[in-house]
């Protein structure tokens, strides 16, 4: 019976206490059940320890309970935090994405904008090119009825002129004769001013065929200089050289015979003495007929050398001409696959250069 107790008291004994006031009332009552022990009083002494022992039990229901009740709290509490925590995080997430979205819209309306604007700026320019052809279209059409109507009012009178006087009677044959040269001279010309006309409307289509054929470049040339030599209206000297005896390219012989004659004619326009030179060069390595024109003339000024070749451009305004020569020269040239230029580096006068391929791959 007293091993009994003594474990049960073991057991008791074992369960802790947090009360200053109740374990000082356990430790009376712990003496006294000691003392009934000790005298032999073993079922009052059971007694004592079992109020104790349910006392003490008592005691840690209680303490057990109000920890239990404060994690409850505190769980309670963790709960309503991870709860906060986790609207937090979703208040986050869905900033985030919307964020995100913001980010991706804004790049997409930027890249969207700058592409509109791209298209504008191409938009723009286009426009000011077409209106720019087409102020430069009407300062031509107002250049070329200007010149047309200039150009063509000189032979005009020179023929009105001279055959009233063919019809004077008593004129002596000296007269007769002097009148019809200039007549005839005039005649050309106002052929002349029509051919070119022709010329630059026809080189405009884009399907018109060239007659090409092979031909002799060398004999091409010395037939044009000696041509233009026997009707040249200038002290200069039109000469040909070439270190060829003869080549061989496939062209149209009439076409690149008119390129060479307004070169030259032009030339003499602008070269009073001296010499105007043909000269006929082979480039190998390209498969290229080289032709240049050099004349010791008043030459071009740079600043109208990039203006040349365009349509109704003279170097001189006083000089007659319409100022399609070099405009219709350059498109025959281009037609053909050669290429046509001025060089720059000459300064003794003007020296106008162009190729022409020995064959032709593709018939214009």
């Amino acid at each position: 019976m007293k091993q009994l107790l003594f474990i049960l008291f073991l057991s008791v004994a074992s369960i802790p206490t947090c009360n200053a006031i109740n374990e000082a009332e356990d430790s009376l009552l712990w003496k006294d059940a000691e003392q009934k022990m000790e005298s032999g009083q073993y079922e009052e002494a059971a007694r004592l320890y079992d109020s104790i022992s349910t006392k003490t039990f008592s005691n840690y229901k209680e303490i057990n309970t109000h920890k239990v009740e404060d994690m409850r709290k505190t769980y309670s509490i963790d709960e309503l935090e991870l709860e906060n925590n986790k609207q937090q995080n979703h208040l986050l997430r869905m900033i985030l994405i919307y964020l995100l979205g913001l980010i991706i819209v804004s790049v997409f309306c930027v890249i969207y904008l700058k592409h509109q604007k791209k298209k504008l700026f191409h938009s723009q320019n286009a426009l000011q090119k077409a209106k720019e052809a087409v102020e430069e279209s009407i300062r031509n059409k107002s250049l070329f009825l200007s010149n047309m109507s200039h150009e063509i009012r000189t032979p005009l009178n020179a023929l009105s002129g001279f055959s009233d006087i063919l019809t004077t009677p008593g004129i002596d044959e000296a007269t007769r004769i002097q009148c019809n040269e200039i007549i005839q001279l005039n005649s050309r010309l106002l052929l002349n001013l029509i051919n070119d006309v022709v010329d630059i409307s026809c080189l405009d289509v884009s399907n018109m065929k060239f007659n090409l054929k092979t031909c002799d470049a060398v004999s091409l040339c010395r037939n044009v200089v000696n041509t233009l030599e026997g009707i040249k209206q200038t002290q200069a000297a039109i000469l040909f050289e070439s270190s060829l005896h003869s080549l061989e390219i496939v062209t149209d012989t009439l076409r690149l015979q008119q390129v060479l004659i307004n070169i030259l004619v032009n030339a003499t326009k602008f070269t009073k003495e001296g010499a105007i030179t043909l000269k006929l060069e082979k480039e190998d390595a390209k498969e290229m007929a080289v032709f240049s024109v050099t004349d010791t003339g008043c030459g071009i000024p740079l600043e109208k050398q990039d203006k040349i070749f365009k349509r109704f451009e003279k170097a001189n305004e006083k000089v007659q001409g319409t100022g399609l020569g070099l405009s219709i020269s350059q498109l025959i040239i281009k037609r053909l696959g050669g290429d046509i230029w001025i060089d720059s580096q000459y300064s003794n006068g003007a020296r106008f250069i162009f190729t022409h391929p020995l064959n032709q791959g593709e018939k214009p």
